[in-house]
């Protein structure tokens, strides 16, 4: 039981009451679910802002009763530092919802780590790596909006690479965009000062960072702080190996199960299931990829006239997927389109020589397509795989290495933007032929 006779500090008044239940740190942490580190902090005072829950837990484990849990709560120490008001910001979009099949797992180990900031366990960034189309910003906004009372300084969200932009934010934009967000705008002077003045600002607070589209991991460095209880999460449109000891989930495309049921809970499972031979030519067409998915079935939805089959004929022809893979603001080829723009130019030239290429290719088709140098195919080869352009396939029976360009990649860099092959194209509208175009009139 809490001596409440002396004015104890919450540190003490821990140490107290764990002794006269007989139990060790490491037996609390079992029965609390709260981490020895946590606990160890706690007791030594090195927790200067304790989360009300983690002491709820505590107290629950210690069988405290009601008022001894209210005093303890009101001991020195157990005041949370509330930042100034007005600077807590609350910029997570909404999480779409579309891409989040088969992904519960992902979203899951990403709240494990974000949470575990705050026991101490800082300066791993979580990186979320994929193609065009997975879901990476949907799966990331996802976990944030779950942990969202972990972080009571706010949640800053940045765009690193947004649609209209035709470069990247850099990291001398990046800080002081971050830095306004939390009302410590930099001072007057050179860059680093503002990084100075991010890197004290993330230290003495308990804010969430997400980062969508990065690119580069400069652009994600000025916001990692060793010590801080902050956290950064990052959706990233290519390897960023130069970050070490990040905490790195990849996402690809869904297995068949996972993206029939994408289908299935936009139109319903009766729907798909009366036309389950075209359910699976759509699943084909789409290339299992979460936003292509989704598009198709919102087309469907909006359509009940229309059957799967219908949708399943216009997709046949793979020059014309990215034209009809388009719905509102949503557009596969617009995600594609936005990681071809920031590679590099030998690494376009490269994917534009690989159009060629049918089916599988390995590094010889390298020499013979892209460069006759060894070397810089390997490089060409590493710097695709690392972009999310292309993947692995497996070894053949004789040991030779396959590669395969990402299917809406492979038709984007085959067939060309969408507006370049259809100049007739209005935007959020579907192109028709001319000749088609003309004949409706005359039946008019």
């Amino acid at each position: 039981m809490i001596q409440t006779s002396s004015p104890t500090t919450l540190a003490d008044a821990l140490v107290t009451a764990r002794e006269a239940a007989c139990l060790t740190q490491e037996d609390l942490a079992e029965r609390s679910g709260v981490s020895v580190r946590a606990i160890r902090n706690l007791e030594t005072g090195h927790t200067s802002r304790p989360r009300k829950q983690s002491l709820l837990l505590i107290a629950k484990a210690l069988g405290l009763p009601p008022e001894e849990v209210g005093r303890l709560m009101r001991r020195p120490g157990a005041e949370r530092q509330q930042p100034p008001p007005g600077l807590v910001p609350a910029e997570l979009p909404a999480a779409p919802r579309h891409n989040l099949v088969g992904r519960k797992a992902h979203v899951d180990s990403l709240r494990a780590h974000l949470s575990a900031t705050e026991h101490g366990d800082t300066g791993r960034p979580a990186v979320v790596v994929g193609p065009p189309g997975a879901g990476k910003t949907s799966l990331i906004l996802e976990a944030a909006h779950g942990v969202r009372d972990r972080f009571p300084d706010g949640q800053v969200f940045v765009d690193l690479h947004p649609g209209a932009a035709s470069t990247p934010l850099t990291p001398d934009e990046i800080v002081p965009r971050v830095l306004r967000s939390l009302g410590a705008g930099p001072a007057a002077g050179h860059p680093e000062e503002a990084a100075a003045r991010l890197r004290d600002a993330l230290s003495r607070r308990r804010v969430l960072v997400v980062l969508d589209n990065a690119d580069s991991e400069a652009q994600v460095r000025p916001l990692l702080v060793d010590g801080s209880r902050s956290a950064v999460l990052v959706a990233a449109r290519r390897e960023l190996p130069a970050l070490t000891a990040q905490f790195r989930r990849h996402i690809g495309v869904l297995g068949d199960g996972d993206a029939l049921q994408v289908l299935e809970d936009l139109l319903g499972p009766a729907r798909t299931g009366a036309e389950r031979s075209a359910a699976s030519l759509v699943l084909r067409f789409c290339g299992r990829l979460p936003l292509a998915l989704h598009i198709a079935g919102l087309w469907l939805s909006a359509r009940p006239h229309r059957s799967l089959r219908d949708l399943a004929d216009r997709l046949t022809q793979e020059q014309d997927r990215l034209r009809f893979l388009h719905i509102g603001d949503l557009s596969l080829e617009a995600s594609v389109a936005a990681c071809h723009s920031s590679l590099p130019a030998p690494v376009r030239g490269a994917l534009q020589r690989l159009r060629t290429v049918n089916g599988d290719f390995d590094a010889d088709d390298m020499v013979t397509h892209v460069t006759p140098s060894r070397g810089l195919a390997a490089d060409l080869l590493d710097e695709l795989i690392d972009r999310q352009m292309v993947h692995a396939v497996g070894p053949t029976a004789d040991g030779r290495l396959l590669y395969r360009l990402h299917d809406a990649v492979r038709q984007y860099v085959a067939y060309g933007p969408v507006g370049s092959r259809h100049p007739d194209r209005v935007a959020g509208q579907i192109w028709l032929p001319r000749q088609a175009v003309d004949s409706g009139r005359k039946e008019a």
